[in-house]
């Protein structure tokens, strides 16, 4: 990272309000724990860890989903490895845990060009996607 681009992310980060740069510093270090956790636990296991422990998601809730979309969109581009939407998925599941707003993580696969498969993840909370979709993927497990 240049130091212009420093600068630039230094400088949006000071404009954001109090809630935003605490939501912020919260999925960056999820992004960062969690991506370390992957690292050394058998996937197998991933879903009893992240199990959901919330409840529907209602009217009230819709600003804070926006929020943690936005806190885990920011984190994911300035974490200091390659993020994938797994990390970014799972980080936002334990701020919606915290939260005791429920959601759903969905593992999927698309075909490309060359027949190759691509997976991805994503997580929803009551229709609203906090790490989108993003094309048309086949879902193949969630939890």
């Amino acid at each position: 990272m240049g130091l212009r681009n420093l600068r630039v992310k230094t400088g949006r980060y000071l404009r954001l309000d109090s809630v935003e740069k605490g939501l912020f510093r919260e999925a960056f270090y999820l992004h960062i724990w969690v991506w370390l956790l992957l690292r050394f636990i058998p996937f197998k296991k991933i879903p009893d860890l992240f199990a959901d422990s919330g409840v529907s998601a209602n009217e009230n809730d819709i600003n804070i989903l926006e929020q943690i979309k936005q806190a885990v969109r920011r984190a994911s581009g300035v974490i200091p490895f390659k993020n994938e939407c797994l990390v970014s998925s799972l980080a936002a599941r334990l701020m919606l845990n915290s939260r005791r707003i429920k959601s759903k993580i969905s593992l999927g696969v698309a075909k490309i060009d060359g027949g190759k498969f691509i997976a991805h993840a994503w997580i929803i909370s009551d229709r609203f996607e906090i790490v989108e979709q993003m094309g048309d993927y086949e879902t193949l497990y969630f939890f």
